[in-house]
């Protein structure tokens, strides 16, 4: 009990467990986040079709709910492949709060390449054991270029339970 997140949207329902062997900061701190509520109601937010679908504390009116827990540490340890579900962050590699993507295809540009920044890859905290189905049509949902970004036309809202 408690090494799965169920993400329920209208599309179907994403079952990921949880990945404490290799991010324990950033499990427990996914499973506070979910356990409080603090994710229901918020919606993933950005597609990029082959690449990521990404969600957070959006709701879908733009605003924001801010996490309790501040930043999150880097854990990087695993390859960002399809599949798994990775904490988004700033150039500052211990930026991490909230946010996360799903990897829809591997991404090895977000792995480790280098010593500092960007390169440092990103932290992977789960992987989609079911419902790799739904992200994909939510990758594939239609969306507009804001900031550079390919983001929903219309969120996906999604509540959270550990499971």
């Amino acid at each position: 009990m408690g090494e799965h997140i169920l993400i329920r949207t209208h599309m179907g329902d994403v079952k990921v467990r949880l990945r404490p062997d290799v991010a324990p900061k950033t499990c427990a701190a996914i499973k506070q986040l979910v356990s409080s509520g603090l994710y229901d109601g918020c919606c993933f937010y950005r597609a990029e079709p082959g690449f990521v679908v990404q969600g957070g504390l959006r709701l879908p009116d733009g605003s924001t709910k801010e996490s309790p827990l501040g930043k999150l540490l880097l854990e990087y340890n695993l390859k960002n492949t399809r599949g798994t579900v990775t904490m988004a962050r700033w150039g500052e590699p211990d930026s991490a709060t909230s946010e996360f993507f799903i990897n829809l295809g591997d991404s090895t540009h977000l792995d480790r390449s280098g010593d500092d920044g960007w390169s440092l890859g990103f932290t992977v905290w789960g992987e989609v054991v079911s419902g790799m189905e739904i992200c994909d049509k939510i990758g594939n949902e239609n969306t507009q270029v804001v900031g550079g970004l390919k983001m929903l036309v219309q969120p996906i809202v999604f509540n959270a339970e550990v499971m």
